[in-house]
């Protein structure tokens, strides 16, 4: 029976593993694309998105004309890191009552981080959608998301501030036929900007939960966005456990 192929996710798998275990060291540069190609025995096409998982998820950035670096500094960029197997809903389950409110939409200049992580040069306009959640008086979510600049032709409700089922990420799924593979959720604390500051009505540099989220469908990034959620705001996770062995 011939050896099942090797998908990028398990290639992504073993070089994250490598790193976080220090066996490749922060700022070490990683196989190219070409030589993981060759060791694994995988399309070129395969083991670049493996690169771009590993970037996605923070092991790994790129490096002009040298392709990708090993990235990962646990003491300055995260205190734990978790890998769950399996899909999580998107989106949050409001409660009856809590109104979603798009403040904007539309096509934006895109800063360098931003640009970086869509894969598009810095200052290109790609589209930004900011909104928030409204639970009687006050604000319990506020949060900007961005999207490939392509997406604003073929998925048009993406410029719309309305706020209707199924979904922006459904809605491109539906229009381009790129599905989610990969989902990447990064928590830290933050202090409130001027900006969320007065849309949580509290002052700056109050405390604040940022969940930074990365959709990657393996070719490249469908969504990314930044989620802020002030203090006495839980947000609750479930996971279920599975039995990898059955």
């Amino acid at each position: 029976m011939a050896p099942e192929p090797v998908g990028y996710l398990a290639i992504a798998d073993h070089y994250r593993r490598l790193i976080a275990d220090r066996q490749i060291v922060d700022g070490q540069r990683l196989p190219s694309v070409r030589g993981i190609a060759e060791e694994w025995g995988v399309a070129t096409k395969t083991a670049q998105r493996a690169l771009k998982a590993l970037a996605m998820e923070g092991y790994a950035q790129p490096v002009q004309g040298l392709g990708y670096a090993a990235s990962f500094r646990p003491h300055e960029a995260a205190t734990l890191r978790v890998q769950v197997n399996g899909t999580r809903t998107r989106g949050e389950q409001y409660a009856p009552g809590d109104e979603v409110v798009i403040l904007s939409a539309g096509m934006v200049p895109t800063g360098g981080h931003d640009a970086d992580v869509l894969g598009i040069e810095a200052g290109s306009p790609a589209v930004l959608r900011r909104g928030l959640v409204r639970r009687g008086d006050r604000v319990i979510r506020f949060s900007h998301s961005w999207f490939p600049p392509e997406l604003a032709d073929l998925v048009p409700e993406l410029l719309l501030t309305e706020s209707t089922p199924p979904g922006n990420v459904a809605r491109i799924e539906a229009a381009t036929g790129r599905k989610t593979e990969l989902t990447a959720d990064h928590f830290t604390v933050d202090m409130t900007s001027l900006e969320q500051a007065k849309i949580f009505g509290v002052p700056q540099n109050t405390p604040v939960l940022a969940r930074t989220t990365v959709r990657h469908d393996g070719n490249g990034v469908i969504e990314a966005g930044i989620t802020w959620f002030p203090r006495n705001v839980v947000l609750a996770v479930e996971y279920t456990d599975v039995d990898q062995a059955n």
